[in-house]
């Protein structure tokens, strides 16, 4: 969110996304349409599943090893002894909006994993592939 210019951005980011760094892509279209400056944004990032739950695959670190520096790969996954990874997304999309000039004290990172909590958020990891939905609304008083 964006007080100063009374803008708002809401921007989905699974693991696809992240590695496009949706994030910084939503920072810069707010600049475009709305003037925003990236010290004044008020960022969140939401309910999500957490690293401990997170078990990807090889050809998704691979991805984001291409995508992040070497610097922060320790941060951002471990792999395990089954050639499996375990990311953090969380940590990943904060970096990303540091990059992208948002001010650490304006990031807010409540740490709610829904895989974590499926008797009330939704996780397609938890329901064992059951489908259902999750929703996120955002607005301005």
């Amino acid at each position: 969110m964006d007080p100063v210019h009374k803008a708002i951005g809401l921007s989905h980011s699974g693991w696809r996304g992240t590695v496009g760094k949706i994030g910084a892509v939503t920072v810069k279209k707010m600049q475009e349409e709305f003037g925003t400056d990236p010290k004044d944004i008020l960022a969140a990032i939401g309910p999500s599943i957490c690293q401990d739950c997170y078990e990807v695959s090889e050809d998704v670190i691979l991805m984001f090893r291409e995508a992040f520096e070497e610097k922060y790969w320790s941060q951002l996954f471990y792999g395990k002894e089954n050639g499996k990874y375990q990311l953090n997304l969380w940590e990943v999309n904060h970096i990303i909006f540091r990059e992208a000039g948002i001010p650490e004290g304006n990031i807010s990172m409540p740490n709610i994993c829904t895989c974590c909590n499926p008797e009330f958020l939704f996780s397609h990891r938890a329901s064992h592939g059951m489908r259902g939905n999750l929703a996120a609304f955002l607005g301005i008083k």
